[in-house]
């Protein structure tokens, strides 16, 4: 079997040469400078694409990559930087793949783009903007909140960008301004299509946005839409008869859901609303049996999916979760390793990028030499041995020019 090592050099060349210098903004003063502003971010945005879990690791990276810079710098540096450039340059590279065709839609009917909220666990000492504090097991938590797009029905889960949530907002306030923002960044593509997101941004307004901007919505359903759950259970609950079944057995357990689906009736506010789902999950192990009912809404016509595509829809909706923010709490451990709080945005806008770069090169399927697929950490593990020995050919310069 062919080495993985050229395949991840030609996927770092292609995708890591930034000229950081011209996407940022410098804040240090020009005066009596040491580092140049490139070597020192492509440090960090490095030492994010190989996984370095804090800024002390990323000092250490420093020195096997070229010089040592003290983690204090970064600590410093970060929290000055506009991070805002880092979203178009997050849409720019996403684009990017698109064009090249690595989005492919996995046998799949539509383009399925999933949002959800990400949290993550800060100190006291660091709450700011984006921090909301959580009373949980009889403890005081405090927690930065995020949405995140990404497309699900792509084999190569990519996340299109991110919201930081005000402190005292919530998921669905910050929905509207985050289609917005994505809208003005891939509204000439085609990558936005139907969006689905679980019960807590299902409103009225958020739905009738979607629509009216050309987009569809999957949505599922919880207590707080009432009259909506009251309807689907009372046109669904009593079928006997499901229009599909699938079984899955594994890890000590058996699977078995079954989809129910309708039409919607006529005579709700909810003018575009076309259909009604059901998903039936009875989960058995050792303990016994479990059953979930979970209720989904849709603006989609009933030809579009089939009975097979719609439990395939809804598994994809959990992609973002399952897939992405696993990768993003298991790889980085984004919870317990923020880097630095006080540049929150910078640090996620940053891993975002790198989970991208990172994604697309794992879809070359690169594999040990036992045929074994690489995990998230050995790309990780790859990516840092090219990278090390890669640094002469990337020409960085590693002391600024400054005026004295």
């Amino acid at each position: 079997m062919p080495s993985a090592k050229p395949v991840v050099k030609k996927h770092l060349e292609r995708t890591v040469n930034f000229s950081w210098s011209q996407i940022l903004e410098d804040p240090r003063s020009k005066i009596n400078l040491k580092w140049n502003f490139d070597y020192v971010i492509n440090t960090a945005f490095f030492s994010m694409l190989t996984g370095q879990l804090d800024l002390r690791k990323v000092e250490d990276f420093s020195e096997n990559f070229e010089e040592r810079i003290s983690d204090t710098l970064f600590h410093l540096l970060l929290p000055k930087i506009d991070a805002e450039p880092l979203r178009k340059l997050i849409a720019d590279e996403v684009k990017k793949a698109h064009r090249n065709h690595e989005l492919l839609n996995n046998d799949f009917p539509i383009i399925l783009i999933a949002i959800d909220g990400k949290c993550s666990s800060i100190s006291k000492q660091s709450v700011g903007l984006f921090s909301q504090k959580s009373e949980c097991n009889g403890g005081v938590h405090y927690l930065n909140r995020v949405l995140r797009a990404a497309i699900v029905s792509s084999k190569t889960v990519l996340i299109l960008g991110q919201r930081e949530i005000h402190g005292k907002t919530s998921e669905s306030t910050e929905f509207i301004p985050f289609m917005q923002e994505l809208i003005s960044m891939y509204g000439k593509t085609n990558l936005l299509g139907t969006i689905t997101v679980d019960a807590g941004m299902n409103a009225l307004k958020n739905a009738d946005f979607l629509v009216d901007n050309g987009n569809d919505y999957i949505m599922a359903l919880k207590n707080p839409q009432k009259k909506l759950v009251e309807l689907g259970h009372k046109l669904l609950v009593h079928r006997e008869k499901c229009d599909k079944e699938t079984i899955e057995y594994g890890n000590g357990k058996i699977v078995k859901r079954q989809l129910f689906r309708c039409s919607a009736p006529e005579g709700t506010n909810w003018s575009h609303l076309k259909q009604f789902w059901r998903i039936r999950q009875e989960t058995k192990n050792e303990k016994g049996i479990a059953v979930e009912d979970r209720y989904f809404i849709t603006s989609l016509d009933v030809d579009i999916l089939s009975d097979a595509e719609v439990m395939k829809a809804i598994r994809m909706h959990w992609g973002i979760e399952n897939n992405a923010n696993w990768v993003f709490d298991t790889a980085w451990e984004e919870d317990d390793s923020p880097w630095c709080n006080k540049a929150f945005v910078f640090v996620t806008l940053m891993r975002i990028l790198a989970y991208n770069i990172n994604s697309r090169l794992k879809e070359r399927r690169l594999r040990k030499k036992n045929d074994r697929e690489r995990s998230w950490k050995g790309i990780l593990q790859m990516i840092y041995i090219v990278l090390i020995e890669m640094k002469h050919e990337l020409k960085i310069e590693v002391f600024a020019t400054c005026e004295v």
